[in-house]
């Protein structure tokens, strides 16, 4: 009896020098999965798993959190690789729009209205977005934020024919398309009925299509 009972207190105190103690368990690379070349090195960097962390003990949330700051995450998950990887997948944002950047070049503004990234130039196949002079790009900017959600209204075959779009505010949005089509949106309200109006007008020989009232739209 008793050697069954010293032979289970030792097993529990391997166990226990296994988990805590020794380093079978620590955390000897960080695998970044999803995240552009030029950003893995980022990504490791914000993690912020210091040598000799535990895999067992680390907390996921925390490493993700720190992750979730860098500006072109758009989500983030945190597993574990037994017995020593931690893999953080990133989901990065994508672009929607393109606005000038104070300084040169643009900033790239995801679905949400997210000014995340600073480019040279414009992206193909982004839309330029125009904002009345001195607005920045942000979630919290009505117009930035109507123009977004404008775009992703719009159906891909839609999409693909964006020039430039152009948002005082947000009962105020309106778009270029390619052959210099110009569509009035109006309020950033009633998307998708607007989006189908929109495609069966387009059908229709024009320079200018007015869905803002989508019951009463307009071709000239």
């Amino acid at each position: 009896m008793w050697a069954g009972v010293a032979a289970g207190l030792l097993v529990v105190a391997a166990l226990v020098w296994l988990t805590v103690f020794s380093p079978l368990l620590d955390v000897r690379e960080v695998q970044v999965v999803g995240a552009a070349d030029d950003q893995v090195e980022a990504v490791r960097t914000a993690a912020a798993v210091a040598p000799g962390t535990s895999l067992l003990w680390l907390d996921g949330d925390d490493v993700a959190q720190r992750v979730r700051i860098l500006p072109r995450t758009a989500s983030v998950d945190v597993s574990r690789d037994w017995p020593g990887t931690l893999v953080v997948t990133v989901a990065e944002r994508e672009p929607v729009l393109a606005t000038p950047a104070p300084g040169g070049g643009v900033v790239l503004v995801d679905a949400t209205g997210f000014g995340y990234r600073t480019m040279s130039e414009r992206p193909e196949g982004v839309p330029a977005l125009v904002l009345p002079p001195g607005i920045l790009p942000s979630p919290d900017e009505p117009g930035t934020r109507a123009a977004a959600d404008v775009v992703v209204a719009l159906p891909v075959s839609l999409r693909t024919d964006l020039v430039e779009v152009r948002a005082t505010g947000p009962y105020d949005v309106g778009f270029v398309l390619t052959g210099g089509r110009e569509v009035r949106w109006g309020a950033d309200a009633d998307n998708e009925r607007k989006a189908a109006v929109l495609g069966a007008l387009l059908t229709r020989p024009g320079t200018v299509y007015d869905v803002s009232t989508p019951d009463l739209a307009v071709v000239r």
